[in-house]
């Protein structure tokens, strides 16, 4: 144990001297986030696919603020002053459809009638649709509350209002944007993992056999077991490192709906960070040199997030490669994520199972492979 702990605090030193590869392992995370916002943002699938309504206000009383909050509750409000202000965040595409609540809102409400409720949009379709529906579900709300207040008070039919709400409501059209960026950005992250951990795993083994690093190690009291594991705990610890850091960098500075919870996706990341070690490891061992280390490396993780949905995805694939897709360890990790996306206590069992049998073969590969080269001297 005592010469595993050294091997990872001499990589960790000889790492952080190393100011491009420190820049590289935090970089490509904020890089990842920003492209993917970016690109969303340009292509409008953000404001488009968000269900946004502006509401005038002109009664400006209890009755239409509790219809504005109710309304705030399904999909996303913006309160204008007018309706010139109104039609021109239309018109800029800030909001979806307008709202106009008139000044005689809660006297109709306290007097049981309807309320003459203006709604305007650009557009048309199951969107709009489904916005006149809120629209009319949260009138009747209001309405009920009234009713309430007719044999009681005001006071208490708004303090039951608040504290009896049995139906919680998601904007799902906004969180499927969120959660669909999510899965871009991770997928785009995975290939990065197995790209990192060759740096800190196949790529050091490499460099340090190449320059008689490695031998020189063997002459001294560490052993050659203690050198491997060391490794690769050392790229492990990188890859937990760079997992937690992107899941911050989501949730905490771009305020990312992922769609689960945090630790969740950390657990997730972090296994698939772990299959990633021992799948460099065991190309860094079985190779003869690092350049083909290298390319074997750059083939196999580039073809593996190609077909694995990580990178384009998996739903728009034929139906041969979305059952190849299943041959990759990171299929099983995006389709972990996607299931506690859509439910949150999802049994995700069977797909740690199949992640741990790819870490099983992959360790027995290294062990193969560091059973049976007997001259570690000879590389390019």
């Amino acid at each position: 144990m005592k010469d595993i702990l050294w091997i990872i605090r001499e990589r960790f030193i000889i790492w952080k001297s190393h100011p491009l590869q420190v820049l590289f392992l935090l970089g490509v995370p904020l890089l990842s986030i920003v492209m993917y916002l970016f690109i969303y943002n340009s292509s409008g699938t953000g404001s488009a696919n968000t269900l946004s309504v502006g509401i005038v206000d002109r009664d400006q009383s209890t009755y239409s603020q509790s219809f504005i909050d109710e309304f705030d509750k399904r999909v996303q409000v913006k309160e204008l002053k007018n309706q010139k202000q109104a039609d021109k965040a239309m018109a800029d595409q800030q909001i979806t459809a307008t709202l106009i609540l008139p000044e005689n809102f809660s006297e109709k409400i306290r007097h049981e009638e309807l309320a003459k409720i203006s709604f305007r949009s650009f557009q048309a379709g199951e969107a709009i649709d489904s916005l006149k529906a809120t629209a009319k579900t949260v009138y009747n709300e209001v309405q009920t509350i009234a009713g309430f207040a007719a044999v009681s008070s005001e006071e208490a039919a708004f303090d039951f209002a608040k504290e009896n709400t049995p139906i919680h409501f998601r904007s799902f059209k906004k969180d499927g944007v969120s959660q669909e960026m999510t899965l871009q950005i991770l997928g785009f992250m995975l290939m990065m993992l197995l790209y990192q951990s060759g740096n800190f795993g196949a790529n050091s083994i490499q460099n340090e056999r190449r320059n008689k690093i490695y031998q020189r190690l063997m002459t001294t009291p560490v052993s050659k077991t203690a050198y491997f594991v060391g490794t690769a705990v050392f790229a492990f610890l990188a890859m937990v490192f760079e997992v937690v850091f992107t899941v911050g960098l989501m949730t905490l500075a771009f305020r990312i709906d992922i769609g689960l919870a945090a630790i969740q996706l950390i657990g997730v990341l972090s296994a698939f960070g772990l299959v990633a070690v021992a799948w460099s490891i065991a190309i860094g061992i079985n190779s003869p040199s690092q350049s083909f280390a290298s390319g074997v490396q750059s083939i196999l993780f580039t073809i593996t997030s190609l077909i694995s949905g990580a990178l384009i995805p998996n739903e728009i694939m034929p139906d041969f490669m979305q059952q190849i897709a299943r041959i990759t360890p990171q299929y099983w990790v995006l389709d972990s994520i996607k299931q506690l996306q859509s439910q949150g206590d999802a049994d995700v069992l069977i797909n740690f199972v199949v992640l741990s049998a790819f870490l099983l073969l992959f360790f027995s590969i290294s062990a193969y492979g560091f059973m049976k080269k007997k001259n570690l001297e000879v590389f390019d």
